[in-house]
């Protein structure tokens, strides 16, 4: 269900979304793993979008993902969003992916009207 609001244009646009990551297990022979955290993104321009490949995953990420809630470490301490991090974790293909296909699905559903 879509609700309707007034619109409002802000400057900086960002949106909270949830992504799911499926990493193949570690104790589990071809069996995958989930885990979810929840991504901030922020809206760019279509002319931004226009033209990125998929081979060009990385660039995008850093265009859009502007922050993140939920990411732990081994010891469970919360991982800051940082340039850093975010550079480590884009290295991540299953991660990456992930996030990816979040950012994108956001749009794909908007359109379907869900």
């Amino acid at each position: 269900m879509i609700y309707l609001m007034a619109f409002v244009r802000k400057k900086v646009k960002t949106f909270k979304w949830p992504v799911e990551v499926q990493e193949p297990s570690d104790t589990k022979p071809g069996k995958f793993e989930k885990s979810e955290f929840t991504a901030i993104f922020k809206r760019v321009k279509m002319s931004e979008l226009e033209g990125v490949t998929e081979s060009e995953g990385a660039s995008l990420l850093k265009k859009v993902l502007v922050g993140w809630e939920g990411i732990k470490d081994e010891d469970g301490d919360e991982i800051k969003f940082s340039e850093a991090e975010l550079n480590d974790f884009a290295d991540d293909v299953d991660w990456l992916k992930a996030v990816l296909a979040a950012y994108t699905k956001t749009y794909g559903e908007a359109q379907a009207g869900n």
